[in-house]
């Protein structure tokens, strides 16, 4: 019975109940009208449809579990990552407060005021007032340098006033600690402070001092274990120079002036861990900044007038702030930070500072702000880590959305019969489309409402890990926005991946849905087109255009507003967004050796089995071919999207722990602002005499232009040809480069010197004016040997009133050219300017300075080779203390193992995170694959039961399928493998240029291991339970009547 009906009209909207057989002609202008017409009476069967999608629930469990499981990841993913990228500024930021103090602006004396020691706090007071909101939380500092000496080590005296005095009841007028106390003094960063205003502005994190009395002390646990380790509750004296910290005080009483030098008694009321949130020094005094006037007034020179010396005692100590402390609210100042945008959060705090600034005086202020300094030096890494996140998750919702469509579909050509039936019975398109978007949203609302729940749960697990690595306390409760972005995907994903079975579904024909006596498997399809105009619009065409045309829109619009405005972000993702099409374009470029590459991986794994197994699975491989290419472009783009981003991380790590590693050269290096050669020989010795695990020491000097009137140096070729800058000409020791790490010297040509002796020792030798080049410098100067000479320009300035300059020149040639090297810059990329090697006497010639000794030349690096690391640490804490004792100022000592310690655990938690996704991205692959084998052994039931009845056995058809799967699986593999790699490396060249370093190319051995066995272990779970169940029928008749 055939319903005739006129094309495009209507049906009873009230019916729901329409046998429509012969819909062939309708179009989806007709489709649509007419579902709105049926939305009357598809709502009252609802229940209906609740009811069907839970008996289909229970009919297909696993499939149920599979959907289930695929949004509860993408919403619990979503959650976490989400949480992720919104808390990573927060993240940021208290690293920031930790190296560099939880300190928004600090304001010194500069500009016109730069002779300035200090402010006066009390104009702050007045133009910002506490009960501003944004511009009140701030705090006055007094800070200067002092010695700390245990009081009880002093023998024969009363009082601490007592050693003005010697023995002899003469004044010493720096003091008679020689003839009195055991114990040297101990040096110290002394700091006055207002307790109560830094702990209400949240100055310091971890700060657990408390409110100082007069007389009240709090020193660092260093400064402490020096001063004849000194406790709590004994006494010790300040020794300090207060003519700088407090000359706005001394001004007013010019007879104090003769002797600014104050030796005071103090309580110790506390030894803290050093803490830098709070202050920039390891070693520092804490004192009460209310009571520091008149405390320091007491240790005064006895011989001072005492009236001036109690009127001084008076005087109020906020005129005499050496720094001016300020932090945004604590409501406003995680809203302003919370962001990655560097531009964003720089544009915020100068707003700020400018409303701070301004009143007091431009001119008249030094202006920096630690934190947003920090945030500069982790602007690229923050936009870096939030774009790979945020293309993980596309990633990932994307793979979501192919499997719910697989899955879908699988339903759809599962329950074709079924289906066929129930239009038979008068189900309109229409309701059967509601009913498939009411299965859909089945597992789609509790896999939400679940993943929500363990997104917070797991959340606040990954807040107790982070506050134990980087002590960064993370919000309780996950954001908003994660939560608003997983309700978006978890709801949305089932609704896209619906499309394509939904027109599946409005396509089929319904007397082929309901024969049952042939299988659907199809080896061979056609398709026939009308030739001449056709009506009908190319959907690929169509889409393959707009999709060029937007890109190319996107690329040409937001590019150069990018590089105009300096939106790093958008470059970022612009970049990236590029590099995702290649890889995408790649995986379907490979889509064409798919065949090949199965045929291939057949003969390599299995040669050694039967020809009738080995027959059967091609011809499966052939006639599922349609389906399984879906499961291949999964995994491929996955596979090559993981191994890509893997090695994108990877480079940017070993990118930076490169250059770190580089920029030290050794397992300990000491940083100094300028020491003598003299010190530095004192120091050899004794590292010599204490420290047997250290294997050579090296040095390395100042610049030459640094402490002389030297304008600059330039390099010049024979008749100024060609010429480059110098900005680095420093001197080195014979041992220099050989005692570096030699892993990061890159030599690209030497002479016979440098051969006979060594390159560092080349330049000592009787030829004179040796220098040691980059290849960047030698190609500038067009040089083609090594024996080309060359002219070395110093420009030194004679009269500065003048302006007058002299030049000096000096024949050089270089002994040397060098791709790379340790510590120094150099680098066979063209630059604007250069470094230049010599050796000490040379150097002193090539300064132009008459009778200049080699003595007056200042080091500023001293570099110690430590073979076994477990004890560079060891080293370094000798170092330290050698330092202090010898109160050797303005160093800074950097160590191999804090940095290896710091980028592994970097290096841990990204491969973590890594094997994670990967694992999770498999496991979605693996949930295709699971769903296009059930579909390809449900569609070939009808050969299952023909090689039953020929006289094959079940572990043969098992192997059938297994085999298939494995190929699929290892095909698609090796596309996705060579794809990531190709695209990695591409990214580790662009690096490469743009840092300008060689990092090795590290294969991500790891990621390739979890492939194999994953492949192995999906092929085994994916093809044996479907085999199994049809195998498992009770006869082969019910194997060739079984109807899908």
């Amino acid at each position: 019975m055939v319903q005739t009906m006129d094309r495009g009209v209507v049906p009873n909207a009230n019916s729901i109940l329409n046998v429509e057989l012969d819909v062939k002609g309708e179009s989806w202008m007709t489709f649509m009208r007419r579902l709105c017409a049926e939305r009357k009476g598809i709502l009252p069967m609802t229940a209906v449809f609740l009811k069907n999608a839970l008996m289909n629930a229970k009919a297909h469990k696993v499939s149920y579990c599979i959907s289930f499981f695929s949004v509860f990841l993408v919403v619990f993913l979503c959650v976490i990552l989400m949480s992720t990228i919104f808390n990573l500024p927060i993240v940021f930021l208290r690293l920031g407060e930790v190296h560099n103090g939880k300190n928004d602006l600090a304001l010194t004396a500069g500009g016109e005021l730069h002779s300035a020691s200090s402010l006066n706090y009390s104009i702050v007071e007045e133009r910002f007032p506490l009960r501003d909101p944004l511009r009140g939380f701030h705090s006055p500092r007094i800070r200067f340098g002092g010695s700390i000496v245990k009081y009880s080590t002093c023998s024969g005296i009363k009082k601490p006033q007592d050693l003005w005095y010697d023995k002899k009841n003469e004044t010493c007028r720096g003091g008679c600690f020689e003839e009195y106390c055991d114990s040297t003094e101990t040096q110290a960063l002394i700091v006055a402070i207002n307790e109560e205003r830094e702990t209400r502005m949240g100055f310091g994190t971890s700060w657990k001092g408390r409110k100082l009395k007069k007389g009240e002390v709090i020193l660092s646990i260093g400064v402490a274990a020096v001063a004849n380790r000194t406790r709590v509750g004994d006494t010790v004296l300040l020794v300090a120079m207060l003519a700088t910290p407090l000359r706005q005080l001394f001004t007013d009483f010019p007879s104090l002036t003769r002797n600014t030098r104050t030796i005071v008694a103090l309580k110790v009321v506390g030894i803290v861990a050093p803490d830098r949130s709070k202050f920039d020094s390891d070693d520092f005094a804490v004192l009460d900044y209310d009571t520091f006037v008149s405390l320091v007034s007491e240790g005064f020179f006895p011989g001072h007038n005492a009236e001036d010396v109690k009127k001084f005692s008076e005087s109020n100590p906020k005129s005499c702030a050496t720094s001016i402390h300020f932090n945004l609210g604590p409501n406003d100042r995680t809203n302003t930070y919370k962001t990655t945008d560097y531009a964003l959060v720089r544009l915020r705090i100068s707003s700020w500072v400018s409303s701070i600034a301004e009143p007091l005086g431009f001119n008249q202020i030094t202006v920096n702000t630690p934190i947003l300094n920090f945030l500069y030096t982790v602007r690229f890494f923050s936009l870096f880590v939030e774009l790979i996140v945020s293309i993980i998750l596309l990633s990932l919702a994307f793979l979501s959305i192919m499997l719910i469509y697989s899955l879908l579909n699988l339903s759809i050509e599962n329950q074709v019969y079924e289906l066929g039936v129930k239009r038979m019975i008068g189900f309109s398109r229409g309701t059967l489309v509601f009913m498939l978007f009411t299965n859909a949203y089945a597992f789609t609302i509790p896999a939400w409402i679940i993943g929500l729940i363990a997104g917070q749960v797991v959340f606040l697990g990954l807040r107790s890990v982070v506050r134990d690595i980087v002590g960064v306390n993370l919000p309780h409760i996950v954001p908003g926005q994660a939560f608003g972005w997983a309700t978006l995907l978890g709801l949305l994903l089932p609704l896209f991946g619906a499309l394509l079975p939904v027109m599946s579904l409005l396509k089929q024909n319904l007397p082929e849905a309901l024969n049952s006596s042939r299988g659907r498997n199809v080896g061979v399809l056609y398709k026939i087109e009308r030739g001449g105009y056709s009506k009908s619009v190319n959907y690929m065409f169509f889409g393959i255009g707009t999709a060029f045309a937007v890109f190319g829109f996107m690329l040409h619009y937001f590019f150069p507003i990018g590089l105009m405005h300096m939106r790093l972000g958008l470059l970022f993702y612009i970049f990236f967004g590029v590099l995702i099409g290649m890889l995408a374009g790649m995986v379907l470029l490979s889509l064409n050796f798919e065949r090949m590459l199965q045929m291939i991986s057949s003969y390599i794994f299995f040669f050694w089995e039967s020809a009738a197994v080995f027959r059967a699975f091609q011809n499966c491989l052939v006639s599922h071919r349609q389906r399984n290419r879906k499961t291949t472009l999964m995994y491929a783009f996955s596979l090559g999207f993981i191994i890509f981003i893997t090695i994108a991380f990877q480079v940017q790590l070993r990118s930076f722990q490169y250059g770190i590693r580089r920029s030290m050269g050794a397992e300990v290096v000491i940083d100094f602002e300028g020491m003598d050669l003299f010190t530095f020989s004192k120091m050899a010795h004794f590292i010599k005499a204490a420290l047997p695990q250290v294997s050579a020491v090296t040095y390395l000097s100042d610049t030459v232009s640094s402490g002389f009137n030297i304008q600059n140096v330039s390099l010049y070729s024979p008749g100024r040809y060609q010429g480059v800058f110098i900005n680095s000409l420093v001197a080195i020791s014979p041992n220099y480069l050989e005692t570096l790490n030699k892993d990061f010297l890159l030599v690209k040509n030497y002479n016979q010197k440098s051969r006979e002796y060594s390159i560092s020792g080349a330049v000592y030798t009787a030829k004179r004016n040796q220098i040691v080049v980059s290849s960047s410098v030698f190609s500038t100067l067009k040089s083609n040997s090594l024996e080309d000479p060359e002219i070395l320009v110093t420009a030194i300035m004679r009269n500065a009133g003048k302006r007058y300059v002299d030049n000096v020149r000096h024949a050089v040639k270089p002994c040397a050219v060098l791709d790379a090297a340790p510590q120094v810059s150099m680098t066979k990329f063209r630059e604007m300017d250069g470094v230049v090697l010599t050796s000490y006497p040379s150097l002193t010639r090539f300064s132009g300075v008459e009778h200049l000794s080699i003595r007056s030349i200042k080091l500023t690096t001293v570099s110690l080779r430590v073979p076994e690391s477990r004890y560079i640490n060891y080293v370094s804490r000798v170092m330290e203390k050698y330092v202090r004792r010898n109160r050797i100022t303005k160093t800074s000592i950097r160590d191999d193992d804090r940095t290896a310690q710091y980028l592994g655990i970097a290096d841990r938690i990204l491969g973590f995170f890594f094997i994670f996704v990967q694992v999770v991205t498999l496991a979605i692959c693996f949930f295709s694959l699971l769903s296009s084998m059930t579909a390809n052994i449900s569609e070939s039931s009808k050969e299952v039961g023909i090689y039953r009845c020929i006289g094959m056995t079940k572990f043969q058809i098992h192997r059938i399928f297994i085999w298939e799967s494995f190929v699929v699986v290892i095909a698609s593999g090796i596309v996705g493998i060579i794809v990531g790699l190709m695209i990695g490396y591409s990214m580790q060249l662009q690096n490469y240029l743009f840092t300008q370093l060689e990092v090795p190319f590290a294969l991500p051995y790891t990621q390739l291991l979890i492939v194999v066995i994953m492949a192995i272990g999906a092929a085994l779970l994916a093809s044996y339970p479907p085999v199994a169940l049809l195998l498992h029928l009770p006869s082969i008749t019910h194997i060739l009547r079984r109807t899908t």
